[in-house]
């Protein structure tokens, strides 16, 4: 398989669940606080600036945001959880949406958890986990911004995220979705792990 995303565009905003599209692709999702930089990877994984609005104001992203990749796949943009400004009446419409999303959407192959690496992993992104794993969701975790990180701390710092981390994880990623470092070691892990539910293998 090309381990490529090419031909991405935008097909639609979800802000209610009973208007999620027809599940006819396979569908990848990225998780995580805002300001993990979710809409920042994904722009990177396609190859594009602006197909998902970038924002520095945290909670930008307020919907399911579907984008085809290749005609074989979609990347959905979920809301990002802990931004604490954000009304509590959206707020729970947001966790509501995700949570329905998560538990119900059989075209859902993988969960990609995208992690701030100069912070911490807290409360909601260990219960994140917890609740991906109950769900028997596969998980991947992905450690961005971390041209943020001078290289000589980069070995401890990583070491130091994993003792907060569940067993079962496997090794995170590490990566920039600004400058595109380790942008190609995840490419070729989400197509090697999606090889037998993608189309036209």
């Amino acid at each position: 398989m090309d381990p490529e995303f090419r031909n991405a565009h935008f097909i639609i905003s979800i802000f209610e669940a009973g208007r999620l599209p027809p599940e006819d692709l396979p569908e990848i999702a990225l998780a995580g606080r805002s300001n993990a930089g979710k809409s920042s990877l994904l722009n990177r994984l396609v190859g594009r600036k602006d197909l998902a609005r970038v924002s520095s104001r945290p909670g930008r992203t307020q919907s399911l945001n579907f984008f085809k990749v290749n005609s074989k796949f979609y990347l959905v943009d979920l809301p990002g959880y802990g931004f604490a400004k954000a009304p509590l009446k959206a707020r729970k419409r947001w966790q509501k949406l995700i949570e329905h999303y998560l538990e119900n959407r059989t075209t859902l192959k993988l969960v990609i958890s995208i992690l701030d690496i100069r912070r911490d992993p807290d409360e909601q992104d260990l219960s994140l986990f917890e609740y991906l794993y109950h769900l028997k969701r596969p998980v991947l975790l992905v450690l961005n911004k971390v041209d943020k990180i001078p290289q000589p701390k980069r070995a401890k710092r990583i070491k130091e995220i994993k003792s907060f981390l569940p067993s079962w994880l496997e090794e995170p990623i590490v990566i920039s979705a600004k400058t595109g470092e380790g942008i190609e070691t995840l490419k070729e892990h989400i197509f090697n792990i999606g090889h037998c539910w993608m189309p036209g293998n």
